[in-house]
């Protein structure tokens, strides 16, 4: 599966990328701003893979004109109670911190998910971490507990907070690309694209003009 927008790409992790994403997360400036800083052996990705690779979590490498240079996720998904219960962004390669280029990816796929009727997206970020804070304030998220004690903080996001917070900016990027979103499916029998599908054929008529499906042999 590919999504295309606001001139990025995210692509659906797959086994091939998993030694990729895996030097990157161990990589000191990454790891620093995680909750769980020890070194992640080969074995151990191997694991974590197996038992993200489904129906319930999006994981996507980020591509930015043809190179790879981070990874967002929407994890622990309840497609019946409409919500996801883990997002996350990590950007490894440091050039694009402080450009346009994470808030895109984090447009794509919040945009996305809320198109296909997930509600409420949950995160956690360390209390420490002020960057980050800042950076999904600006997307609309919300702590949920002001007096929360934890280290690792729980934050939600809603469809009507982000599109107050970020209209504009979504407007000012979205006219500099192509308005409309592309979601690729490589291959229909795998049930993470069947389950989009399923969805897919169930929208609007209006929520399928911003948001195209296609499959990979319309693309040859």
């Amino acid at each position: 599966m590919i999504i295309r927008g606001y001139g990025i790409e995210l692509i659906r992790l797959r086994h091939e990328d998993i030694e990729l994403v895996r030097l990157k997360r161990n990589s000191e400036h990454v790891r620093r701003h995680m909750e769980y800083r020890e070194e992640i052996s080969p074995e151990m990705q191997e694991k974590w893979f197996a038992g993200i690779n489904t129906v319930r979590n999006n994981y996507f490498i980020i591509v930015h004109e043809g190179v790879k240079i981070g990874l967002i996720s929407g994890a622990d998904i309840h497609w019946e109670k409409k919500e996801t219960r883990n997002g996350g962004i990590f950007i490894w390669e440091q050039e694009y911190w402080n450009t346009t280029i994470p808030l895109s990816a984090s447009f794509l796929l919040t945009d996305i998910s809320f198109i296909l009727g997930l509600e409420k997206t949950f995160i956690r970020v360390l209390r420490d971490n002020t960057k980050a804070i800042a950076f999904n304030r600006q997307l609309g998220y919300r702590i949920v507990d002001e007096h929360d004690e934890n280290y690792n903080q729980l934050y939600v996001l809603t469809q009507d907070h982000y599109e107050a917070k970020t209209a504009k900016l979504r407007e000012t990027l979205l006219r500099k690309t192509d308005p409309q979103f592309i979601c690729n499916i490589d291959d229909p029998d795998l049930p993470w694209n069947r389950n989009i599908i399923n969805i897919y054929d169930n929208l609007s008529t209006a929520q399928k003009k911003n948001l195209v499906l296609t499959f990979k042999s319309s693309e040859v």
